[in-house]
């Protein structure tokens, strides 16, 4: 995924995750202004460095049974 590609995600407001479905992405405002941050499902992150780019996807919403 490129930048460009996660701030539409985000912006649509798709479930965006990071290597792995626990690590959510999301922008969040930080005392320095708004960033794009990883959170893992038990509360831990941080702002993600443009090196993480790569390891973000879009979760696909699961068919309903």
């Amino acid at each position: 995924m490129k930048l460009r590609e996660l701030t539409q995600a985000l912006a649509n407001g798709d479930d965006v995750r990071w290597c792995s479905p626990m690590y959510h992405v999301k922008w969040e405002n930080l005392p320095d202004g708004p960033a794009i941050v990883i959170r893992h499902e038990n509360g831990f992150g941080g702002a993600m460095d443009i090196s993480e780019i790569n390891g973000c996807y879009v979760k696909q919403k699961e068919a309903a049974q």
